[in-house]
């Protein structure tokens, strides 16, 4: 209960205290995140936007029950790059049903089309790039 002679200010006051830290606090916190955040993002963003080897699925064409083909196109800024690229067969549901590494050699082409036969254990419905890496 308040007092007759509590005003409104000291009743609002009393229930609402003042923040355990200042306001300034908060302003410095929120600009290191910004100073340390900034460069990390420009820094991630560059390095994603242009990897060493990159492929795309062209085609892919499901032959028969334990075979699937597949056609991509790899792209190396450097063609004297060594890479891998992960390609996957899947099944209804996304279960993946057959894989293979496609090994892309040095060579004088920024851009390659390969074909490649995928073995499967079961009937594929589709296929897709899962990721690409330089070798050593």
């Amino acid at each position: 209960m308040t007092s007759p002679t509590e005003t409104d200010a000291e009743r609002i006051a009393r229930r609402y205290p003042p923040a355990a830290l200042p306001r300034w606090t908060w302003i410095v916190v929120a600009a290191l995140f910004v100073a340390i955040g900034t460069p990390w993002l420009l820094w991630a963003a560059i390095h994603g936007a242009n990897p060493a080897i990159d492929a795309k699925l062209v085609a892919y064409d499901v032959r028969s029950d334990t075979e699937v083909d597949v056609q991509i196109t790899v792209e190396r800024p450097d063609p004297a790059v060594t890479g891998v690229c992960s390609v996957r067969a899947q099944a209804i549901g996304t279960e993946t049903v057959g894989e293979i590494d496609i090994v892309m050699e040095p060579g004088s082409e920024r851009l390659v089309t390969v074909h490649e036969t995928i073995r499967t254990f079961r009937r594929a419905t589709s296929a897709s790039v899962v990721a690409c890496r330089v070798t050593p």
